[in-house]
């Protein structure tokens, strides 16, 4: 089974107990509105269903529970047709997110020969669009997207982070 280890945290695929924890972390408006796929109210029952279905991790299609240490189940990493993620709010603001995508980013480029990954949020998801930033990926446009729990469409900044890109702001991130 791949797991990917960073100092805080450990990115694992998905198993039948983290249904309860999931669906805590997504159930919450404050995460699930930024979730364009999901939908809200968010039950047990869809977390139970999403999961079992949820795909093995590799390079180049990964679905990873984001599990701290010594608190368990914090959120969700993923790099399926694009790079995405929530950090259930009691975590907010503490850096998981970065550490969680730096792994995920990392283990992408070092097993694939992808040149590049693409990503969105939310246009006014500003935490989100600033750890993109952060981690080199570059707006390349915007799009209209159905958000399930808003019941709208909303605006998507798309962005990519190429391969040379996460080399240079991987030095920096290290430095």
């Amino acid at each position: 089974m791949t797991e990917l280890l960073t100092n805080r945290l450990i990115l694992r695929a998905p198993c039948a107990e983290d249904a309860p924890r999931y669906a805590l972390g997504v159930s919450e408006f404050a995460v699930a509105k930024w979730l364009t796929p999901v939908p809200w109210p968010y039950t047990l029952t869809m977390a139970q269903e999403f999961l079992r279905g949820a795909p093995a991790p590799t390079p180049d299609r990964a679905f990873f529970i984001i599990e701290h240490k010594t608190k368990g189940l914090i959120g969700c990493m993923t790099l399926l047709d694009e790079l995405g993620f929530w950090i259930a709010r009691p975590h907010w603001h503490r850096g998981y997110g970065t550490e969680a995508a730096t792994a995920l980013i990392d283990w992408h480029f070092e097993k694939t020969g992808n040149e590049a990954i693409v990503s969105s949020a939310h246009r006014n998801n500003t935490p989100s669009l600033r750890l993109k930033a952060k981690l080199g990926f570059v707006a390349t446009g915007t799009e209209m997207r159905f958000s399930q729990a808003l019941q709208h469409n909303v605006e998507h900044v798309t962005t990519r982070l190429s391969r040379a890109d996460w080399r240079q702001k991987r030095n920096d991130l290290c430095a």
